[in-house]
């Protein structure tokens, strides 16, 4: 190869949320020798992540703060195109908007543009006006490779819409180890050093309904009711924040109840806390349990669609209860929280599971997809042959790693 493979990213923004991070992790995980990631990002707000861009990788912003999509088709509507026309293969680091971005460019550009999915996608559409789904259903169908983050996410966008099984793959999210555990080991901050004295339920993640924090406030009442004395931690920001207060005020618990809101660094929590609790209504993948294993915390999950089970393997690394249920979820966390052994059982189980999600396994599984994607580009085939689309083209589609 003459020259690394240029690879272009599109975010919407870089904004704290699992998604965007785990991007960003790909990006810095990738051979240097044979890929040159850059990132093209729709707008700042809200830029918490910009310190977790690689330094290597190019890094462009085309809204200025207040602007909105508009401004970009009047004032650089060719932007997106000059960078797509000089890359090998488009990215769309996130579905929606940057899917919805990527796919016009590929096809103007004769790109070949990789679809990533991180969620559900058949809640994500319902949170959106009907348009999205069937523009959706428009786009999916057609691009050449789609990435989903669990084979469960997989299976939600297959039943809706008609997918070629051969251009879909799953792969799990890599979780850079050594990089959590050095954070893990940094101090508490100390507004936290009460979790030294008083066993901690923690949980993380943007304050929003399909997180399913108001079931854990719920079981947390339960469990203190029962004459389990614990602490509930919950890190993260977002809008269901008043209503959460609320609920621990009514079942009387606000004292026991703690929201401080975003943490940069949440792995000392981690490491501290008695258990994990993910009580989350749906997820793509979940990848804060891995981070939490990684960190040596027992883990409770919500055996919710899709990623809790693919990741705890059916219950062997961790305690699975059903969603929505607040009082089972109350006993498992009272079973865990009373049972130093079978913490112990789950650390280990949990330290054993997290190399599976170690960089080296699954960071070639996607330096794969990007190589079959350069490969079966309409450009590189000759300018007689048009794009790949769902009626014709190469079918080949490497396996997945997950």
């Amino acid at each position: 190869m003459s020259r690394p493979l240029r690879i272009l990213f599109i975010f919407e923004g870089l904004h704290g949320r699992g998604a965007e991070r785990v991007a960003l992790n790909l990006i810095s995980q990738l051979d240097r020798r044979e890929f040159a990631p850059q990132l093209w990002v729709l707008h700042a707000k809200d830029a918490t992540l910009r310190s977790e861009v690689p330094p290597d990788a190019p890094l462009r912003v085309i809204l200025r703060p207040g602007e909105r999509v508009r401004h970009l088709l009047r004032r650089r509507p060719l932007s997106l195109l000059r960078e797509a026309a000089r890359t090998d293969v488009i990215v769309a680091a996130v579905e929606i908007m940057p899917t919805y971005l990527a796919y016009p460019v590929g096809l103007l550009t004769r790109t070949p543009v990789v679809g990533w999915v991180h969620n559900m996608m058949d809640r994500n559409l319902a949170g959106h006006e009907a348009w999205h789904t069937r523009l959706a259903r428009l786009i999916y169908p057609r691009l050449p490779q789609v990435v989903f983050v669990s084979h469960g996410a997989q299976q939600t966008l297959q039943n809706l819409m008609a997918l070629r099984p051969e251009r879909l793959t799953s792969i799990h999210n890599p979780l850079d180890l050594g990089r959590v555990q050095a954070l893990a080991a940094q101090p508490l901050p100390e507004w936290a050093a009460w979790m030294a004295q008083r066993p901690t339920v923690l949980s993380a993640g943007r304050l929003s309904p399909e997180k399913g924090f108001d079931l854990l406030i719920e079981a947390h009442a339960r469990l203190r009711a029962q004459g389990h004395p614990h602490e509930l931690l919950i890190l993260g920001e977002g809008d269901e924040r008043p209503n959460l207060e609320a609920l621990a005020r009514r079942l009387g618990v606000e004292g026991s109840v703690h929201l401080p809101g975003f943490v940069a660094n949440p792995y000392p929590f981690m490491r501290q806390s008695a258990v994990y609790a993910l009580p989350s209504r749906w997820e793509g993948f979940g990848l804060v349990l891995v981070e939490a294993m990684a960190c040596g915390a027992p883990v409770v999950a919500a055996d919710c669609p899709s990623g809790p089970a693919e990741i705890l393997e059916g219950g062997r690394h961790g305690v699975l209860v059903p969603p929505e249920d607040s009082a089972a979820f109350a006993r498992a966390l009272g079973e865990v929280l009373g049972d130093e052994p079978l913490r112990g059982r789950l650390r280990e189980a949990g330290a054993r599971r997290v190399l599976d999600f170690a960089p080296g396994r699954l960071v070639p599984a996607w330096e794969a997809v990007l190589r079959e994607a350069a490969r079966r580009s309409p450009r590189s085939r000759g300018a007689g042959q048009a794009p790949v689309g769902p009626a014709g083209g190469d079918p080949g589609q490497p396996s997945s790693r997950a």
